[in-house]
């Protein structure tokens, strides 16, 4: 029971951590997307900086939900730890 415990309590961190990433993965976006409005209109290093910043958060909310779907799928479709396998009758 206690290693449930610690476990359940472990996956929480992993999942807050996760969350503090992507908020800090915004605010470093929106940081990128006010210095690419310094950038002339049609330059190509704006382009490059704001797809490179958008596929990077892009990739951190990806990895968030994977982690949480995996953790759901974890805890929902795992077979109970403390049943007991007897004999059927």
């Amino acid at each position: 029971m206690f290693s449930l415990i610690n476990a359940a309590s472990f996956s929480g961190y992993i999942t807050l951590a996760l969350f503090m990433l992507v908020a800090l993965g915004r605010f470093t976006k929106r940081s990128f997307i006010v210095l690419a409005d310094k950038f002339p209109r049609r330059s190509r290093s704006k382009h490059y900086l704001i797809a490179c910043v958008s596929a990077a958060f892009f990739s951190l909310l990806t990895l968030r939900e994977c982690y949480i779907a995996a953790v759901i799928v974890d805890s929902e479709f795992r077979s109970n730890p403390f049943e007991i396998y007897g004999a059927q009758k």
